[in-house]
């Protein structure tokens, strides 16, 4: 699992940047894992749409900004505990 927050990505990524982050998320899938992405605003999260980079993310794969600085990312550990324990033979990891 790897939560990415990219609050900080210009306004429009260059296409390396968004074949980096495809490659990441397909890697991840491939092994097992998942990537999610946090703190993304609107303007990446339609390019992300429309370049099917979501899509392979999945649901909740992509956690919209927030004006709470830390609320993406706590949103984004939430969903990746609950998406592990899903996973897990032995139950849900204990809590942070």
């Amino acid at each position: 699992m790897l939560i990415l927050v990219v609050r900080t990505i210009p306004d429009v990524p260059s296409s390396a940047m968004l074949k980096l982050l495809d490659r990441y998320a397909k890697a991840l899938a491939d092994h097992g894992g998942r990537l999610i992405l946090c703190g993304v605003d609107p303007s990446l999260v339609r390019l992300l749409e429309r370049t099917g980079i979501a899509g392979r993310l999945g649901e909740n794969g992509i956690v919209p900004a927030a004006p709470e600085l830390f609320g993406p990312l706590a949103a984004a550990l939430e969903d990746a505990r609950r998406w592990a324990a899903a996973r897990s033979p032995d139950g849900p990891p204990p809590s942070a």
